[in-house]
């Protein structure tokens, strides 16, 4: 990053020997390892300054599926949460009035959600407990920590998080036991292969890979020393490696319109021509080193044996087009779940598969009226952690870079019971603050 402050980087280096122990932990099987990795873990999330708390949880988001003595046991990265929300609830208690208002939009979507469930005699589980208590800690966090959240900082964790995983996972997909965890998928009949990380979709870990590429991006366009703006760029191309091993269409082709927008951006950011040209000539240089070292020739055969796989419209959305047609189709022919939804229901679905698209799925399951609810609370957060600088002409290309990475992908993908749903919208208005920061 532009700037490494020794409290990131000793914080940093911590959360790296937590999960390289649980990586040890779960190649051996040695619950020892494991238990000493997770109480590891819980103290570099509990014990520091909580404004850490964000960067934390996103370079421990990719690890998520893995912080646990047992594939089917809870996750620690949601279980550590409602200590954390305990812990600064507890810390601030003299301002508890002034958190009534972070609590007011909560407490209104509590009640018709729980209503919703009654009427239709859907029960209460942890997906939705959860999701209730994000909804509580969210604002109050953003209130208390909001102003004092680096940026750069987040993008630095979320950088080593997301590649030590990567290189985690491909290391121990080779042990069989460690298969329950890692999703591999192959289509041996045209030689396909995807991978996945830790997470049990493709999707969803390019997704993830797409986020830290555009937030990388939106810091080397301010970055001024030579020496990060290379190790920024490396960065980009070993993230583009880990992406392109998930073989998925959605993130090559937001990896290309991306890249027309930011060379864009390129040439209209005031910077002198130098910079410019010096830019031009690194990513070349390690775009050859890249492309002579065959690191990406398999994963443009497999991206090539996927499209050609393409004879219609069907296909290019592996099959999620009559999906969305399916939900829609539901909604329209019954108002009361579109106004209303299914209360937060996360196991009720139409015939039995998911929407994948998070926005058809907010309003199937908490309906119009919900998505309002929902809309009014995100613009509550917005306000309280926003600069409320508006963007410049060519930042607008840059924020831009932001929405078709962070939220495109959710178009195809259910977000709404997963954690990125809340630390990925908070990263998008971090990142547009930064954006308009001026130096």
């Amino acid at each position: 990053m532009a700037q490494f402050r020794k409290s990131n980087v000793k914080l940093l280096i911590l959360a790296l020997i937590s999960v390289l122990i649980l990586s040890i932990g779960h190649a051996y099987s040695n619950q020892i390892l494991l238990l000493g990795s997770l109480l590891l873990f819980a103290g570099v999330t509990l014990v520091p300054n909580k404004k850490y708390f964000l960067p934390i949880m996103l370079f421990y988001l990719p690890w998520s599926p893995v912080l646990k003595i047992n594939p089917g046991t809870f996750t620690f990265f949601t279980l550590v949460v409602p200590f954390v929300f305990l812990l600064i609830s507890l810390s601030d208690f003299k301002n508890r009035l002034y958190y009534r208002e972070c609590i007011f939009v909560p407490l209104f979507f509590v009640a018709y959600t729980l209503l919703v469930k009654l009427l239709n005699g859907y029960a209460i589980d942890m997906s939705y407990l959860f999701f209730i208590m994000m909804l509580f800690f969210i604002p109050i966090y953003v209130n208390r920590y909001g102003k004092n959240i680096d940026f750069e900082a987040c993008v630095l964790y979320l950088t080593v998080g997301v590649l030590s995983a990567g290189t985690a996972a491909k290391i121990l997909m080779n042990f069989p036991h460690m298969l329950r965890y890692i999703d591999v998928y192959e289509w041996e009949k045209i030689g396909l292969t995807r991978l996945s990380g830790f997470y049990g979709d493709a999707n969803f870990y390019s997704a993830n890979i797409l986020v830290t590429i555009a937030s990388l991006l939106i810091v080397l366009y301010k970055t001024k020393n030579k020496t990060m703006i290379v190790l920024q760029i490396v960065s980009i191309m070993a993230l583009l490696y880990y992406g392109m091993l998930s073989v998925s269409k959605m993130f090559i082709l937001c990896v290309a319109g991306i890249a027309v927008l930011w060379v864009f951006s390129l040439v209209l950011v005031k910077r002198n021509v130098l910079y410019k040209i010096g830019m031009g000539l690194t990513i070349l240089l390690v775009l050859v080193i890249g492309i002579a070292s065959n690191l990406f020739s398999e994963q443009i055969e497999l991206y090539l044996i996927r499209f050609g796989m393409v004879t219609d419209t069907q296909s290019l959305t592996t099959g999620r087009s009559g999906l969305f047609e399916i939900y829609i189709n539901y909604l329209f022919s019954s108002i009361v779940s579109l106004f209303f939804g299914v209360g937060l229901s996360s196991m009720e679905l139409v015939s039995t598969s998911a929407s994948h698209n998070t926005l058809i799925q907010i309003i199937y399951q908490v309906g119009l009226l919900g998505s309002i609810f929902l809309i009014v609370w995100w613009w509550m957060v917005y306000s309280i952690l926003s600069n409320k600088v508006k963007l410049r002409t060519f930042e607008k290309y840059y924020f831009l870079i932001l929405i078709i990475a962070y939220f495109l992908p959710w178009l195809s993908l259910d977000m709404l019971y997963f954690d990125e749903f809340f630390y990925i919208i908070l990263l998008s208005i971090l990142a547009k603050n930064y954006i308009t920061t001026y130096y």
